[in-house]
């Protein structure tokens, strides 16, 4: 019987979220006022602060370095990363008003019967979309990240092949003109879609603010990063110790987008 290698899995129960505030104030409000996502204790690691909130299973955390980029981050439509945040709350209008009360416009409120829809930007311009989803949550919880990108066919490769993220269903956008294409690993969806020539909002952190990189645990390190290296993507960061007991690395998408990686011995 052959042996087969099935190290190197995502084990976390979602995806974590690293955000780059420009404007550390506003984010909080809107994320803990107006979204009522709970707050958990920060951590510091050398010159970086990480103010983080639970969001479901996964957590939305703050990246704050010594200084915040200068200029906003352009939409979904214009510039190729990590542009939108799908977020489930379980009362739309209740969020709505929590907004407004924080300083952020009322939402525009679509009933679909089963669930509720609005879109609004976060202080950051990253686009945000809002489903209000009666039982489903007590409160705001992260459900999927979409991405902008150059060549979806590359993009599920790396995430399927090298993350192994299980392919979901596609569907037309006609807005866009393309279609969206799907890919899960545990409560989190990526949703990609493809725009061409774009140039690119990708690449350290600290570049741009927006949605930056997200974090996923892994039983094994080394397996990812061998697979990412095997087909040519770049490795910002190189398996290396946080902290004792923890070890991180950075592998980029095609596009330049940052996955964190992290193992627990």
């Amino acid at each position: 019987m052959t042996n087969i290698d099935t190290s190197g899995k995502i084990i976390s129960p979602a995806l974590d979220v690293g955000l780059v505030p420009q404007d550390f104030v506003a984010m909080l409000a809107f994320y803990e006022k107006g979204l009522g996502m709970p707050r958990l204790d920060d951590m510091e690691f050398a010159d970086i602060r990480l103010t983080r909130f639970g969001a479901g299973q996964g957590i939305v955390k703050f990246n704050q370095g010594p200084s915040a980029p200068e200029k906003l981050t352009s939409g979904l439509h214009e510039s190729r990363g990590m542009k939108l945040l799908t977020i489930v709350v379980p009362d739309l209008e209740a969020t709505s008003a929590s907004l407004v009360k924080a300083g952020f416009d009322a939402l525009s409120i679509e009933d679909h019967d089963q669930y509720t829809l609005a879109f609004t930007h976060d202080p950051n311009n990253t686009m945000v979309e809002l489903v209000g989803a009666p039982g489903f949550c007590d409160n705001a919880v992260l459900n999927a990240v979409g991405l902008t990108v150059n060549d979806a066919d590359t993009t599920r490769l790396f995430l399927t092949n090298v993350l192994g993220f299980e392919a979901g269903k596609s569907e037309d956008l006609p807005a866009l003109g393309t279609t969206k294409h799907e890919f899960v690993t545990g409560d989190t969806t990526l949703k990609v879609w493809q725009l061409d020539d774009l140039p690119a909002e990708t690449g350290s952190i600290q570049d741009y603010p927006g949605i930056r990189y997200l974090t996923a645990l892994v039983d094994s390190i080394d397996p990812v990063v061998a697979r990412a290296r095997d087909a040519g993507h770049n490795i910002p960061i190189e398996p290396r110790d946080l902290a004792p007991g923890v070890q991180i690395a950075i592998i980029e998408d095609p596009d330049g987008n940052w996955f964190e990686l992290v193992e627990l011995a």
